[in-house]
Parts: structure tokens; C-alpha cells; sequence
């Protein structure tokens, strides 16, 4: 994720802090300090620190069983609304991801149960303002736990939601119906944040557009899993030359309508031109050559390469098209269009 960096690791598993995260947290400090809000005090400062230290524990749980089943975790990130474990795959036994989906819920319910027993056991010997921080940190954590058991997809009650459905029909439709259920949740939760809770807005944006992203991501990693790009590429591919002019390439676009080339000499890949290129240059020069504009720094594929690295390399580059080299040779070219294409024929619709 943009915008974060390495606080420390534990179990081997970087964990990271977004840049919106710590100005939140030094801003509440600053609150605190000069006594900007009269509610707003040292003591709650370090409440709500410990608060997000809890969702450390809390993606740390999820992650620590996600790792006893071999799957690699990437890192955790933490953001103001709370954090993410970005796991290499989530496991499609639904067993599993049960396992993986309570822990972390279950972990903030143990907190509390634990600060609750405190609080009984020593009420009597602590301060008033102790006894109340206790307090406070103990329903958060309740709170924190049952509210990660709604079966709002792609939090961890959704997560749990899927696992039953995936019993009972094909995996893809249980995250679909999970993430529809999910995105109907986050209405809700904005709607009702709108009268009480600015935060709960920003939470069911977060899940809105989680329930769709984690649906796509599983239906581009289970339904493309096999396929390779030899399969769909386009290998009859208009190539043009590096003297070609503005001009000509702008009339070779909107004639054949294709937004992007590849661009050979001797037979070779030198480079590729694309539709937002020749558009920058004013009408006036167009009839300056595409080499001097191409762009020369190369993201290529291979005929053997697996889709889901290919749509990984669209998206990370923000590009629309890749050349297929083999043997040093361009054998055909793959869209973000070709993939569409073939999701939209594989994938299932819900009854």
C-alpha cells in the first residue's frame, strides 16, 4: 500500500503504519497536549493508542493462523479505520477460513474478558480515572469484536458468512453473494453514520469497496488460475515504425481503433506508443516522428506467463496493454480488454 512504512515485524510478518494514521495519531496527541478539546486529554490519548495496539493484535491473530496453514503474509498495514493483513491467498476451504476469520474478533473479546477480570478483581485499588480507562478499553474491545462478526464481507463476519455458503454452492458465488450482502451492510452502515457517526461512513466506504475488490480478486485468481497468456493474446499485431509521424499515427487509431502499438525496427521492439501520447501534441506538430515520444522503458509478457501475474503488471504499471516477447521475438500483443472479456464468459451469475 502507497504512503506506508516499516514500524517493526513480529512472527516475520512486516507490520506498517499509513502516513493518514500517524497524522491522526499526532494530531490527537497535539489535541491532547495543548488542551485544544476540554474531553480530549493525555489519558485519552493513550486509551485510543492502545485501542489501535489492540488492532495489531488483532490482524496479528488472523495472520499467526493464516501462517499455521502455510499461507504467506505480505504485511499488515494499519489506517485510521483500522487495519489489513494482506495475505498471499486466502484459503478456499471453508474449515480454514473460518479458523482465520475468528481469531481476530476472538481476540478482542479475550482482551476484554481479561480487562474485565481485572477490573473486578482490583476496582476496589484503583484510581477513579484507572478504573475508568479500564473500563472504557474493556467495551471498546467488545464493541471492536462483535462489530467484526457482521456479516458485512469483506470484514470477518463476512468472511464467516462466505465459509457457510461455501458449503452449500461454488466458491465464486458464495464471495459474490457474501460481497452483495456486504455492500448492502455498508448502505446501512452509511446511512446510519450520516446521523451519528462520521467515522461509520468511512468505514462502510472501506467496505463497500473491499466486498467488490476481494470479489474481483477471487474471481480473477480462480477462474484465471490456469490460463496462460498464449491463450487469449491478439497475434496478428499492427505494428508501426519509429518514423511514422503524429499525424499518421492519430489517423492509424481512430481508422482501426486500437488506443495503443508496439513500435519494431529490423524486426525488434524498440517501443510503444499509445493514444494519450500523440494526443498531448498540439495540431501544430504532429508531424514530429513517435520516436520522440515513445516510451522506451519496456513492461513485457511472455506466451507462457500466468494471467493473474499479467493483470498484476497492468494494474501495478496503470497500462492497458503489454507486448509478448518470446525468444526476443514480439509474438503478439494482451489488453486489460482481452481479460475482461474472457472473466465475463467464465464467470457465474447468482441465481
Amino acid at each position: 500500500m502507497k504512503y506506508s512504512f516499516k514500524i517493526f515485524s513480529i512472527f516475520g510478518i512486516p507490520v506498517e503504519l499509513h502516513i493518514s494514521f500517524l497524522v491522526l495519531m499526532l494530531l490527537i496527541y497535539i489535541i491532547a497536549l495543548f488542551n485544544l478539546i476540554p474531553s480530549v486529554n493525555i489519558l485519552t490519548a493513550v486509551l485510543i493508542t492502545l485501542i489501535f495496539a489492540t488492532v495489531v493484535i488483532h490482524e496479528l491473530s488472523h495472520s499467526y493462523i493464516a501462517k499455521r496453514y502455510g499461507i504467506k503474509i505480505q504485511r499488515i498495514v494499519l489506517l485510521p479505520i483500522g487495519g489489513i493483513s494482506e495475505m498471499e491467498e486466502i484459503p478456499k476451504e471453508p474449515a480454514k477460513e473460518l479458523r482465520i476469520a475468528l481469531a481476530g474478533p476472538v481476540s478482542n473479546l479475550i482482551i476484554a474478558v481479561i480487562t474485565f477480570a481485572i477490573l473486578i478483581i482490583f476496582g476496589t485499588f484503583l484510581s477513579t480515572i484507572l478504573s475508568g480507562a479500564l473500563y472504557y478499553f474493556t467495551v471498546v474491545n467488545l464493541l471492536l469484536g462483535l462489530f467484526n462478526l457482521l456479516p458485512a464481507f469483506p470484514m470477518d463476519g463476512g468472511r464467516i458468512l462466505r465459509t457457510f455458503l461455501a458449503e452449500r454452492m461454488d466458491f465464486i458465488k458464495a464471495t459474490k453473494l457474501a460481497a452483495t450482502i456486504g455492500k448492502q451492510f455498508a448502505i446501512i452502515m452509511a446511512v446510519i453514520g450520516v446521523f451519528f457517526n462520521f467515522l461509520l461512513i468511512l468505514v462502510a466506504i472501506f467496505v463497500y469497496l473491499g466486498a467488490e475488490g476481494e470479489y474481483r480478486s477471487v474471481v480473477v485468481s480462480t477462474l484465471l488460475g490456469d490460463e496462460k497468456v498464449k491463450d487469449i493474446m491478439t497475434s496478428d499485431v499492427h505494428t508501426l515504425n519509429p518514423d511514422n509521424s503524429v499525424q499518421e499515427t492519430l489517423k492509424i487509431m481512430f481508422r482501426e481503433k486500437h488506443m495503443g502499438y508496439p513500435i519494431t525496427e529490423d524486426g525488434k521492439l524498440i517501443g510503444i506508443i499509445t493514444f494519450h501520447d500523440v494526443s498531448k501534441i498540439p495540431e501544430n506538430n504532429r508531424d514530429m516522428l513517435i520516436k520522440e515520444i515513445m516510451s522506451t522503458e519496456l513492461i513485457i509478457s511472455d506466451p507462457n506467463e500466468n494471467l493473474v501475474e499479467t493483470i498484476g503488471k497492468l494494474n501495478r504499471n496503470n497500462i492497458g496493454r503489454l507486448p509478448v516477447i518470446e525468444n526476443g521475438e514480439l509474438v503478439g500483443i494482451i489488453s486489460k480488454t482481452d481479460i475482461t472479456k474472457i472473466l465475463d464468459k467464465k464467470e457465474p451469475k447468482l441465481d
